[in-house]
């Protein structure tokens, strides 16, 4: 070998250690380029920009942004229609590396058991619940029923005689007919479905009774109305003289729990880091007093137990959508 190719064959041993050197140090000097997250977290809501749903979406993403409980931030995307499905189905078509998450409600299990759509909790990786709502039954301030037993027993003596503010196979029609089921009663149905609409119907005599969130019960009170019961597990202290249909003996609890989703089979560190945070977001002091103060229950609940929730509310909302005849 002449000292010219010794000279070669060394120089360019040493351009490639150099080469695979600095490799190993760009590797070394940046694993964070790896880690999750590594871009905005979009999160989908199934509704428009100011409802319940969005709002705490929204309320809760500030929280961990601002408390930097991730090191990239929250950004709500709002694809509304169809009861969150629309937005459903965009988080089922994303990549489950935890970028995209969504926080829909329980009206996308009453879709399902009515036969709109198809999409089931079982379709994604259950995150969690982060508090949840639950509805009042309502009648006019001047309405004869001081309490709920007074108007089943009136609706017992004259089925029909009364008239319920419904969204067809929505919620409230919904919560409506488990009650009906439970305590032998039988309502007529007028359409009515957003809660301004309900209010309308109410307080103009086109219906008698009227379901409200806990939230729009409040804001909608002083115009005339009273509640006879709560939905919830537990009485709700901002209308704690509202007795629960439990305690007055009615195994009719609905509580629309605030569930956050990802696409199937997340990434299991992705799943952790995002959980982890919801979970310090949702019982810190400041969500804890916020959902309090807006009729909320603030409460964490890990992902199998509110998928095992979930099924089991699904499984309950068919059996009455058979019964009333609104499946397909």
């Amino acid at each position: 070998m002449t000292f010219i190719q010794t000279m070669v064959r060394g120089i360019a041993a040493a351009s490639v250690a150099a080469t695979l050197g600095t490799a190993a140090l760009v590797a070394s000097a940046t694993p964070a380029a790896a880690e999750f997250p590594s871009k905005p977290i979009q999160v989908y809501v199934g509704y428009r920009p100011g409802g319940r749903t969005d709002t705490v979406a929204r309320k809760i993403s500030t929280y961990i942004n601002e408390n930097n409980l991730l090191p990239q931030p929250l950004v709500i995307v709002n694809v509304p229609g169809a009861a969150s499905a629309n937005a459903a189905r965009e988080v089922l078509g994303a990549e489950p590396d935890g970028h995209t998450i969504m926080m829909w409600s329980h009206s996308v299990l009453v879709s399902n058991a009515l036969g709109v759509n198809e999409i089931h909790p079982e379709d994604f990786t259950s995150l969690g619940f982060t508090g949840g709502g639950s509805p009042v039954w309502t009648v006019r301030d001047d309405a004869p029923y001081q309490t709920l037993e007074e108007l089943i027993d009136a609706l017992r003596a004259e089925p029909q005689s009364l008239t319920e503010a419904v969204g067809i196979g929505t919620v409230p029609h919904i919560v409506g007919l488990m009650l009906a089921r439970k305590a032998g009663f039988e309502t007529r149905l007028i359409g009515a479905p957003g809660g301004a609409d309900r209010l309308a119907r109410l307080l103009g005599g086109n219906a008698d009774i009227a379901l409200f969130s806990g939230s729009e019960y409040l804001s909608y009170k002083p115009n005339g109305i009273r509640a006879l019961t709560y939905f919830g597990a537990n009485r709700l202290p901002a209308i704690g003289d509202v007795p629960t249909a439990a305690e007055l003996g009615y195994d009719v609890v609905w509580a629309n729990p605030l569930y956050w989703l990802a696409p199937d089979n997340l990434d299991a560190e992705a799943e952790e880091i995002i959980t982890t945070a919801l979970q310090a977001a949702v019982e810190s002091d400041e969500m804890q007093a916020w959902f309090t103060e807006n009729t909320l229950e603030p409460y964490w609940t890990d992902g199998a137990a509110a998928l095992a929730s979930s099924l089991d509310v699904l499984t309950r909302l068919k059996v009455v959508a058979e019964e009333a005849g609104l499946a397909d």
